[in-house]
């Protein structure tokens, strides 16, 4: 855009904390900024009502987008979320493009945000956490059962009033800020609440607003994330592949109850997780009636083994005590058994030897060397005893264990300067390097897991930007008119022929031609084969009546295959 568009002086007039009215509306105050917008508190003069507006800029979008088509889109999608009428959800009360400004009038709420109620420190008694999660299940099932996915829940879109209600808010418009800003690279918010399909571009449903809401659970009850990390990329692979530390690991004051409904609604697999939000609420609120100690009641099963091992014991106990009184063998106190250390000097082997034969002392030290992670000294130890008593089968298992833990060891070592090289790569968006470094890492140690897990993710990185270049090339030349550059990216065959009689055709009777994508996903079949799915808009004039026309808006599918190393469009629908 130039200095004068006069798209771009509206939205920097829109983005003023200095403006003073937007339509009818008569500015208040600003209630917070954000990558899209602007958040107002304002008066509805025709009925003197405080509402808060949204204002949205689009300017940020790509340049070539066509603005108005994108406009009228995020309008048609908002004002379906105002359908919503809820006492638990923020409602819109009108959605309004005028003079180049687009901007949602909503439901005003006087209060705070839930992140800033986490973020305070403040602990939320378990009673009020599991209303305040009851309420949110509410409106997360009406907004359902009418056929709309919020995609964005989070602390900071959940407000509450001065009582403590809480509110939904960005129904319906958290989808279309993430799906605009998306074409210019940016990142809307945080991954840390978006389910494993979410992130990985696929489509998602109301199973993964239950994620998110398991997430916000885990959050509100223990005053931690389950999926935490120092990267977004590491946090999106937790969420991927990764199991959270149990609830009640990290709040052992936590009804154990708790841990099977969050983990539940943190399965990876949508369908395994709670099918609607009613469902959550109801085992929610039967744990939290029922007494603390049958919450924290274990199963029978462990009473059990713990039983059998303490008989074992006194069993044990008993058959030494017999016969180191048949054999006259010394046996030691409690007291001098308590004592033994790493340091312990060893007594002459011959007043220590137990019934198998082995100084006692000395598997002892041998154990505990191993329990403090002391494995060359684990090792010697086990060394020591399998000279005299070759057979023992305990300090076989000691000497690999402890061998195989000085080997990964030394593995570790040796394999982490190339692995933190690896991953700078990746963060530094030199994917291919990474994918050679990280390589070399696996053929010094095979079983590695965050090279092959950051090889996973390179390769999907790379193609993805490889993929979004064929859709940016196929939507450039079609505007240009570059049959050649289109065919150069689709594999020939029949579809192939089809496409290049189409564009012939179109080539022919039109001109001035603008084409859009938006709303691109991708998912990957395999590493080699992937689905792209993307709106697109096709507006161009017909030159024998200089008239401008809409000859395509919908939604494409085109599927994708790698040939070597090059990706190409092999189907389309």
């Amino acid at each position: 855009m130039s200095e004068t568009d006069p798209t771009k002086i509206i939205s920097e007039k829109l983005m003023s904390e200095n403006i003073k009215e937007i339509g009818k509306y008569k500015i208040i105050d600003v209630l917070g900024k954000g990558a899209m917008g602007i958040v107002y508190k304002a008066m509805d003069p025709d009925i003197d009502r405080v509402v808060a507006i949204k204002a949205i800029r689009f300017d940020l979008v790509s340049e070539e987008t066509d603005l108005d088509e994108m406009m009228i889109r995020f309008i048609r999608e908002a004002r379906s979320a105002g359908k919503l009428i809820h006492p638990n959800i923020a409602t819109i009360y009108d959605v309004v493009k005028s003079e180049n400004m687009t901007y949602i009038v909503m439901q005003y709420i006087e209060g705070d945000s839930l992140q800033k109620v986490i973020s305070s420190g403040k602990k939320m008694p378990l009673e009020k956490a599991v209303h305040l999660i009851a309420q949110i299940c509410d409106a997360l099932d009406y907004a359902h059962k009418n056929g709309i996915i919020h995609r964005d829940i989070k602390p900071a879109n959940i407000l509450m009033d001065k009582e403590g209600t809480p509110y939904l808010v960005d129904f319906g418009i958290a989808r279309v800020e993430t799906s605009t800003i998306t074409q210019t690279g940016r990142t809307v918010g945080t991954p840390s609440y978006m389910s494993p399909e979410q992130v990985m571009g696929k489509k998602v449903d109301k199973c993964s607003d239950i994620f998110s809401l398991g997430v916000l659970l885990y959050e509100i009850l223990t005053g931690k994330r389950p999926f935490h990390g120092d990267s977004i990329t590491t946090v999106i692979y937790k969420i991927i592949n990764e199991e959270p530390f149990a609830s009640t690991e990290i709040k052992k004051s936590l009804p154990s109850g708790f841990e099977s409904i969050i983990s539940k609604a943190l399965q990876k697999e949508p369908q395994k997780r709670y099918q609607t939000c009613s469902q959550l609420k109801q085992e929610l609120q039967a744990i939290a009636k029922l007494p603390i100690q049958e919450t924290f009641k274990k199963p029978k099963k462990r009473w059990v083994r713990i039983s059998a091992a303490a008989f074992v014991i006194i069993l044990g106990t008993a058959a030494v005590l017999f016969f180191n009184q048949k054999i006259n063998i010394p046996f030691f106190n409690a007291q001098a058994t308590s004592e033994v250390t790493d340091e312990s000097p060893l007594p002459p082997p011959s007043s220590l030897q137990s019934i198998t034969g082995v100084p006692m002392l000395l598997k002892q030290q041998m154990v505990q060397s191993f329990e403090n992670k002391d494995f060359q000294k684990t090792s010697n130890l086990a060394e020591d005893i399998l000279s005299s008593f070759p057979q023992d089968k305990t300090a076989q298992d000691y000497l690999r264990k402890a061998q195989d833990q000085i080997q990964n060891k030394a593995t570790a070592e040796a394999v982490s300067g190339p692995l933190n090289t690896g991953i700078n790569q990746y963060n530094s968006g030199n994917y291919t390097q990474c994918i050679n470094t990280m390589n070399q890492v696996l053929k010094l140690d095979p079983d590695n897991s965050s090279a092959k897990q950051y090889i996973y993710l390179a390769d999907r990185a790379k193609s993805r930007i490889e993929i979004n270049n064929i859709l940016e090339r196929q939507r450039k030349s079609e505007e240009v008119k570059d049959l050649e550059s289109i065919l150069s990216d689709i594999e020939p065959d029949a579809f192939a022929e089809q496409r290049k009689a189409d564009l012939t055709l179109l080539f022919e009777h039109y001109q001035n031609i603008k084409s859009v994508y938006s709303d691109i996903t991708i998912e990957f079949k395999t590493t080699r084969e992937a689905q792209v799915r993307f709106s697109h808009m096709l507006i161009a004039v017909y030159k024998k009546t200089d008239q401008r026309k809409v000859l395509f808006d919908g939604v494409k599918t085109y599927t994708l295959k790698k040939f070597g190393n090059q990706w190409k469009i092999v189907d389309n629908k």
